[in-house]
């Protein structure tokens, strides 16, 4: 493990290092795939930008609302960062609504953007999923496996270089399939492949969250998700059949 890298006198953390490095290359390849669609690239930079701002505010808001009673007493105590005290589900929908509005105001192909969006969402995957092995984060479950790691004493799923993995075969699908039959298709093609990702590797986390009798919150979620871009692709291709069939009479 690495949980810190020196850059001559200064000590950087390196989860949080490598989680800023893979949001800029995420934006850096997306921006590139936006302009091969005929976007211009600025606006992934600028999009990016704003929705990670509106991100960690709404996280941070969220959480704060989510635990009022210990706020209340001292509002100023809301103004502290810490990564324990995030909403990630509110910063997420903040990040979306304020990139959605971001695309309409200037009038910017929501479906083109998100297809650029995929290969570096694919990429951020790959990056972040490192810095998260080096640094110690999101540890996997315990196992004797042979390529198992130690931390700590404890031999244990190197869940992180998993989903790395994942994220390089991802991204790797995404490349063979450059053409689009419609606008949309590469975003729900990563949704369903990185949704199956998580379906199966879930699994491998130490400390998955559970609800219900048993069952893992992110592996129903992966579920739906996939449910989902399966119907959209369905959609899609039945209604760009139709429309061939009609062309042709």
């Amino acid at each position: 493990m690495l949980p810190t890298i020196l850059i001559g006198p200064v000590a950087l953390p390196t989860y949080p290092l490598f989680l800023l490095v893979a949001y800029w290359a995420g934006l850096w390849l997306a921006a590139r795939q936006a302009e091969r669609l005929g976007l211009d690239g600025d606006h992934v930079y600028n999009a990016g930008l704003y929705g990670l701002l509106a991100g960690i505010i709404g996280a941070r808001l969220g959480f704060v609302l989510a635990h009022w009673e210990n706020y209340a007493p001292n509002l100023m105590q809301a103004l502290s960062l810490s990564r324990s005290a995030l909403s990630p589900g509110a910063g997420l929908i903040t990040a979306g609504l304020v990139v959605l509005i971001y695309l309409q105001r200037n009038q910017v192909p929501i479906n083109d953007f998100l297809d650029a969006a995929a290969y570096g969402a694919a990429l951020a995957i790959v990056i972040a999923n490192t810095g998260a092995f080096l640094g110690g984060e999101a540890l996997g479950a315990v196992t004797t496996l042979p390529w198992a790691v130690e931390i700590t004493g404890i031999t244990r799923h190197p869940v992180q270089l998993y989903e790395s993995a994942a994220g390089l075969l991802i991204l790797g699908i995404l490349f063979l399939i450059r053409s689009r039959p419609w606008p949309g298709f590469t975003f729900w093609c990563f949704v369903i492949l990185y949704s199956l990702s998580r379906l199966g590797l879930e699994i491998f986390r130490a400390r998955p969250y559970i609800i219900g009798d048993g069952y893992l919150a992110v592996q129903i979620l992966a579920l739906m998700a996939i449910v989902v871009g399966l119907a959209v692709m369905a959609h899609n291709f039945s209604r760009n059949s139709s429309t061939m069939s009609s062309e042709s009479l």
